[in-house]
């Protein structure tokens, strides 16, 4: 860099400076520390100076002009004009006395290389910029924000959500990070999100009927131990209990979706090792306990620790009901409906817990068939088998009642078996389910 460019920063800067203290004074705030300024304005000509760098900027501000106005910040944003993540070290070198009275913060971007993501980090810490040198080599690495507080990762395009998952945890190892992409944004620590649930999230993301998504990992029972023994250790307040995590969806149909929660398994709080996943579809739509019935109490799971065995979900343990007609009717009806495609199909059948209207235990039996129809064998397009198939169910009293995750779902408009039924495309064929209504 040249000098002109220096000084070039640095009369901006007490440009800056000056309109800050012009503002301090007319709001009677306190002016910057004695001597800031000049310190902060000599401190980015210095790392101007540093090979890799391109351009340096920074200023004071206040932390809290109304509560804290005698708390001030000196940030200093730091261009790179090379790919070498080595520039941090000799900025870490150059910024290590810091800005008189005040806390410094520093960022540098570093553009991206070769075989390397862009990346902003702290190079104040020099486990920061190691981190941030593991990630930024792996291929599902798009970009990348790195700080002592803050790992997020934004996905390369061609990539699943549980598969960055498992590719970036060994890396981050105890450490929490967010996955970004396009309109997902999910956080992950070293065992959240749970399998299940990343598969759901990785559906979702595939489906135009899902606009949002927004997963905030919480806290388990030992991390919550941990916490209480460090605070009885430094003589503070203990038993804070536990976070727990958050989905937040925005949906065209939330009502689908919230099904699809329901029935997706919470690893995490079936062993006990923590609370279980909340989540909410849509501003006024509905919200529920991952893996719990839509009707759910909330779980009385957050205050507890890794020695305290949290309740089961359900008071009363499922017993089977006999729905051997109701698998029946269900079987038949799937029959009907791959008969209508002209391609011949088998259907299993099973039984499986549920929640009786009027109560909140899962204590109630439901029947379920399902079957895959390989219309593929005999024809290039499924549309048309697709179409028969509807066109029966609406024949029979069902209704379309919304889309998750590529599969229609459909419900009974009169009460009786089926009271639902699901269609999609796949590779296979044309997948189909149906389900009786919930018997106690």
């Amino acid at each position: 860099m040249g000098a002109r460019a220096r000084t070039r920063s640095a009369a901006a800067l007490a440009t800056a400076l000056g309109v800050l203290l012009t503002l301090a004074a007319c709001t009677l705030s306190p002016p910057p520390p004695t001597g800031s300024e000049s310190a902060l304005a000599k401190l980015i000509t210095r790392v101007e100076r540093l090979p890799g760098v391109d351009t340096a900027e920074g200023e004071i501000r206040q932390v809290d002009a109304k509560d804290d106005p005698h708390d001030w910040i000196a940030s200093l944003e730091v261009q790179a004009d090379t790919t070498d993540l080595g520039v941090a070290e000799r900025i870490r070198r150059t910024a290590a006395q810091g800005v008189t009275g005040t806390t410094l913060t520093v960022s540098v971007d570093v553009p991206r290389g070769r075989a390397s993501a862009p990346v902003a980090v702290d190079p104040m810490d020099p486990d920061v910029v190691d981190l941030a040198g593991r990630l930024r080599a792996e291929p599902f690495v798009h970009r990348l924000v790195v700080t002592p507080h803050d790992t997020t990762i934004t996905l390369v395009g061609r990539i699943d959500f549980a598969e960055a998952t498992a590719l970036a945890r060994p890396i981050i190892a105890e450490r929490a990070a967010t996955l970004d992409r396009g309109d997902i944004s999910m956080g992950i620590t070293a065992t959240q999100p749970g399998p299940a649930l990343l598969r759901a999230i990785d559906g979702f993301q595939r489906d135009p009927g899902v606009d949002r998504v927004s997963y905030s990992p919480g806290t388990t029972y030992a991390q919550a131990a941990r916490a209480d023994a460090g605070a009885e250790a430094a003589g503070g307040p203990t038993g804070a209990g536990t976070l727990r995590s958050y989905l937040a969806i925005d949906a065209r149909a939330p009502g689908t979706i919230a099904r699809v929660l329901a029935t997706t398994e919470d690893e995490a709080a079936d062993a006990r090792e923590g609370p279980r996943t909340a989540y909410h579809v849509g501003l006024d739509g509905p919200g529920g306990w991952l893996g719990l019935p839509l009707d759910a109490r909330e779980p009385d799971d957050q205050g507890l620790d890794e020695d305290t065995v949290p309740p089961a979900p359900s008071a009363h343990p499922w017993t089977p009901a006999d729905v051997d007609d109701r698998a029946a009717t269900l079987r038949r009806f799937l029959l009907r409906s791959a008969e209508t495609t002209g391609v011949p199909a088998t259907v299993d059948t099973a039984a499986e817990p549920c929640t009786p209207t009027g109560t909140s235990d899962a204590s109630g039996t439901r029947a379920t068939a399902s079957t895959v129809v390989p219309v593929f064998t005999v024809m290039d397009d499924a549309q048309v088998p697709f179409d028969a198939v509807t066109a029966l169910w609406t024949s029979a009293g069902l209704a379309p009642g919304g889309r998750a995750m590529g599969r229609d779902d459909w419900s009974s408009t009169t009460g009786a078996d089926p009271a639902s039924a699901s269609i999609r495309g796949t590779a296979d064929g044309l997948s189909l389910t149906a389900e009786s209504v919930c018997v106690p």
